[in-house]
C-alpha cells in the first residue's frame, strides 16, 4: 500500500527534519485534491502540514520513504497583482535525500517535494500531538 505526500519547501525550511529514501517518516498531514501547479505531478493523497493548530483535521502518517521527487517551478508576477508570484513552468527531479534549501536549477525554485511512502498508517491526530499553536 503507498500514498503521495506533497511537503512544502517553506515547511521543510522553516522546521524540518532532512529524510532519505529507506527513513520511516511520521508527519502531520491533512488530506488534499490536488495542488495548484503547471507540472502534471499525478495524484496527491496527503499535504504535510506542520504550521496548524486545527489538530480535529490533522492526521499523523507514518511510513516509509520509497521515492522523492523534488518539485521545481519557475515563478513570474500575476497578471492581476504584479506583488504575487506565481508558477508557470517547471519540472520535477528525483531524489536520494532531501534537507531544505535546495538549489535553483535552470532558473528555478524548489517549491515542494512529492514522496511516496509505503507500508504506511493513518490515523487523526490528538492535541498533543499538534506542537504548533
Amino acid at each position: 500500500m503507498k500514498c503521495i505526500v506533497f511537503y512544502e519547501s517553506w515547511q521543510m525550511e522553516c522546521c524540518g527534519t532532512a529524510f532519505s529514501t529507506g527513513d520511516t517518516v511520521k508527519w502531520l498531514v491533512h488530506q488534499t485534491e490536488q495542488i495548484n501547479s503547471p507540472v502534471d505531478v499525478g495524484e496527491i493523497n496527503y499535504y504535510y502540514e506542520a504550521h496548524s493548530s486545527d489538530w480535529q483535521n490533522l492526521l499523523v502518517l507514518e511510513g516509509k520513504v520509497e521515492q522523492i521527487k523534488i518539485l521545481y517551478e519557475k515563478y513570474t508576477p500575476s497578471a492581476e497583482d504584479s506583488r504575487l508570484l506565481v508558477p508557470v513552468s517547471g519540472e520535477t527531479v528525483e531524489a536520494d535525500r532531501v534537507k531544505g534549501f535546495e538549489k535553483k536549477i535552470h532558473d528555478m525554485e524548489p517549491s515542494g517535494y512529492i514522496v511516496t511512502l509505503n507500508e504506511y498508517t493513518i490515523r487523526p491526530a490528538v492535541q498533543e500531538e499538534v506542537t504548533y499553536r
